[in-house]
């Protein structure tokens, strides 16, 4: 194909409907066009990238300390002298960051100091996800630029303690990262919403799109059927636990898609996690437990733990899991849903998440080898690794798997 075709098939891309190309195909397209761009750009261009690229979030997250999206969006135009009059904060300033924001297609300067914002702005109001995901990057982003002086001074080896790693050294605190996060509203409200956005990958499945849950359910509705009179034992067994559940966002989908399932579903974080909690749908109830700590709920049919191993490391990871083994009956089953780091060819995204995990919590993305051989060495059995229908092991792409496992039967 001749380079001008190439580039006018690009183009008339950029020019389409976004809802118009399916997300699978969106994600393939982005990554070949990642790989294109790191191919011929050239040396310079990426070094400016680099150099310069971190300042994208700092600008965001200035413009919403400082209200800035808040005050422009849904104004037809607003003026450099409203802006400074709203925020309070210096003219000068207020166009300086804005300057970058512009660049970055969130506003229009359609005359001089005067602006408008794009409809991509409003993603960006302090209320808005985006927005309380930013505060969440910038809050930690020291962590990362910390790694070349804490590894020159510790040694190039994997951090193992979760309270000794490269976010204390950065943050100078002996807090372990959730505990820090805990400390400030902020800072909690924050990461609650961060874990809330689902990225969107190769294929978009929810845990019980790739698992079939709907085999446990209906030998759980048999096992209840003809109960007693009236049925009066149904629904008083523990069907799910979601453990370090957070808001409850997983079981409540599941919830949804699942409304007649027999048993209640308990969602088990934090004190300071739950206490965000302001409702509950019918059927699913809060409980506030460390999943450090012994597992309360006994014999529940499923242990669900939503990437939660990802963010400890082989230590904890065993207590975390140890407990659970403790808790569960000879038909219980765990259910761990987590992104699997590819055996080779892991894509920047992947490998960045790693790093990322390694940085803030001692911790790793693990390989379908790695998740076996950690739980084989707390007694259990993987049963299945269910992944998405596109994600395949060994390619870059991120991809959700749901790795089934049992008490292992000697």
């Amino acid at each position: 194909m001749q380079t001008s075709t190439l580039v006018q098939a690009l183009n008339s891309l950029i020019t389409s409907e976004p809802t118009s190309i399916p997300d699978n195909d969106k994600a393939k397209l982005f990554e070949a066009c990642s790989k294109v761009a790191a191919k011929f750009q050239s040396p310079d261009k990426e070094l400016v990238d680099m150099y310069f690229g971190p300042l994208k979030a700092i600008a965001l997250r200035l413009a919403i300390d400082m209200r800035i999206f808040d005050f422009s969006v849904g104004k037809t135009k607003v003026s450099l002298e409203e802006l400074s009059r709203e925020t309070g904060c210096e003219d000068l300033f207020i166009k300086r960051v804005l300057r970058i924001i512009i660049s970055m297609g969130l506003f229009k300067e359609v005359d001089k100091d005067v602006f408008e914002t794009t409809p991509a702005a409003k993603a960006y109001m302090t209320d808005a996800p985006m927005a309380q995901i930013i505060i969440h990057l910038t809050e930690t982003a020291p962590v990362a630029a910390s790694l070349p002086s804490y590894f020159a001074q510790k040694g190039y080896t994997s951090p193992a303690v979760s309270t000794d790693c490269p976010f204390q050294y950065a943050m100078q605190t002996p807090l372990h990262n959730f505990a820090w996060i805990a400390a400030d509203p902020k800072r909690q409200r924050a990461f609650n919403t961060m874990m809330t956005i689902r990225i969107k990958r190769s294929v978009d499945s929810k845990w019980f799109e790739v698992f079939p849950v709907s085999r446990i359910i209906d030998a759980e509705k048999t096992a209840h059927d003809g109960k007693g009179e009236n049925g009066e034992n149904e629904g008083k067994d523990v069907f799910l636990v979601d453990i370090g559940g957070g808001i409850g966002h997983q079981t409540i989908d599941f919830k949804t898609h699942f409304p007649g399932v027999k048993g209640r579903c308990v969602v088990q974080d934090i004190a300071p996690v739950i206490s965000t909690i302001t409702d509950l749908p019918t059927g699913i109830e809060a409980q506030v437990h460390d999943f450090l700590t012994p597992q309360p709920i006994y014999a529940a049919k499923i242990y669900f733990l939503a990437h939660v191993l990802h963010d400890w490391p082989d230590k904890e990871a065993g207590e975390i899991l140890g407990h659970v083994r403790d808790a569960m009956g000879p038909e219980s089953v765990v259910l761990l849903s987590e992104t699997l780091m590819p055996e080779r060819d892991a894509s920047f995204v992947a490998a960045a998440m790693d790093l990322t995990m390694m940085a803030a919590y001692a911790s790793l993305e693990r390989t379908e080898t790695q998740f076996r051989e950690l739980l084989e060495s707390i007694g259990f059995e993987v049963v299945e690794v269910w992944r998405e229908k596109d994600t395949e092991s060994g390619t870059s792409m991120l991809g959700q798997a749901v790795i089934e496992a049992r008490l292992r039967r000697d």
